[in-house]
């Protein structure tokens, strides 16, 4: 990518002719000078998801009335463009429009089964995962049995369509808030999908339940635990990845099943920053001994929260992995880090004192504070 390149510039005049010259070859009777000249005037200001929905606008005023027959010329028009040769991956953004071309002009009824197998032949190319979503919404039942049938597509994109396109809470799309409510229709898909071959899809599924786990802890813990009796790698790497969230949390279950449990017999000892107070946009380092009482080795998974100062006067705790370690019978272990408070984009500091925690399975011991100023 050239430097000094914008990600919504994907969208640009070359591309906006190559869809014109792709859709005039399935469809002769189309005014590409009017599409491109509608977009092209429009673009610059435009962030990427307006250019996209542009796009989409012009191709809806530019395309014969008829759904049926529109969505032909578009389908056709995605076979022309897939055989160009020498594209960039960052190309595949050519085919979102045309998603959401599917997605808002594809709703009534009669047109249901037409928009679905389009949005399985998109998703090949370019992802369906937000145009599919409207669809749950508005035929939930005509949809999932759709999703059942791609759970076992040869297709690896398609399979993964079904648990991305599922997610209660997938980022960037407004949430499927019955999904939210009541899992149970999704995790019967993510079932399905446990043992995939594919690790693209195995980590959708895992995202998936992550996305449940933060609204219904326990339905996920059981379904995990269910899973663990399947002897497949790869369900055992959902598991984990699955757990993140949980993990964070010190969900004492979540951690038992992944081995790590919260009757563990150490004690933290000599917790410390190297300095009392820190510069904004320097950075400090804390350290601890974690000391084993135990006659038997021990697994820990040791995060460390930071009570970050906000805006309104009181702290907020951020968790941040740290390690997974056996620790030897009465043993110790010691551990140094550096937290940098230099401005990014992610996260504002505020002047003030912190606090540094250390968290180990699950349960929290000891903490000592710094002032940031």
């Amino acid at each position: 990518m050239e430097k000094g390149f914008l990600f919504k510039d994907v969208y640009n005049n070359q591309l906006v002719g190559n869809m014109a010259s792709n859709i005039v070859k399935s469809w002769g009777e189309f005014n590409t000078s009017s599409f491109v000249n509608a977009i092209i005037s429009k673009l610059k200001p435009l962030s990427l998801s307006e250019r996209s929905q542009l796009i989409c606008t012009e191709l809806f005023n530019h395309l014969p009335a008829s759904y049926p027959k529109a969505l032909a010329i578009l389908i056709n028009s995605i076979a022309e463009e897939n055989n160009t040769t020498d594209k960039k991956e960052i190309e595949g953004f050519y085919y979102m429009p045309i998603a959401s071309y599917v997605s808002q002009f594809g709703l009534q009824k009669e047109d249901f089964h037409l928009s679905m197998k389009a949005l399985k032949e998109i998703t090949k190319i370019f992802t369906s995962e937000f145009a599919i979503r409207p669809f749950i919404r508005k035929y939930p039942e005509e949809t999932l049995e759709y999703l059942h049938l791609w759970t076992t597509d040869e297709n690896a994109h398609v399979r993964r369509l079904v648990s991305e396109g599922s997610r209660p809470k997938l980022p960037w799309a407004s949430p499927l808030k019955e999904f939210q409510k009541d899992p149970s229709p999704v995790l019967k898909l993510l079932e399905k999908l446990k043992e995939d071959e594919e690790l693209y899809v195995r980590r959708s599924v895992a995202n998936n339940l992550n996305d449940i786990a933060k609204d219904h802890p326990d339905l996920v813990i059981k379904t995990l635990n269910r899973w663990n009796r399947t002897n497949n790698k790869g369900t055992q790497w959902i598991i984990g990845h699955a757990s993140r969230t949980l993990l964070k949390q010190g969900h004492p279950k979540a951690l038992e099943l992944l081995g790590f449990p919260q009757n563990v017999q150490i004690a933290v000892n000599n917790l410390s920053v190297n300095t009392p107070t820190c510069q904004l946009g320097n950075e400090i380092e804390f350290s601890f001994e974690i000391q084993s009482s135990s006659a038997n080795k021990q697994n820990l998974m040791i995060d460390f929260i930071v009570h970050y100062m906000k805006a309104n006067g009181r702290t907020a705790p951020k968790v941040f992995k740290l390690s997974k370690k056996s620790i030897p019978a009465n043993g110790s272990i010691c551990f140094k880090k550096k937290i940098s408070f230099k401005p990014i984009t992610t996260r504002k500091y505020y002047l003030g004192q912190h606090e540094i925690e250390i968290q180990i399975n699950g349960r929290r011991y000891g903490k000592v504070s710094f002032v940031v100023e």
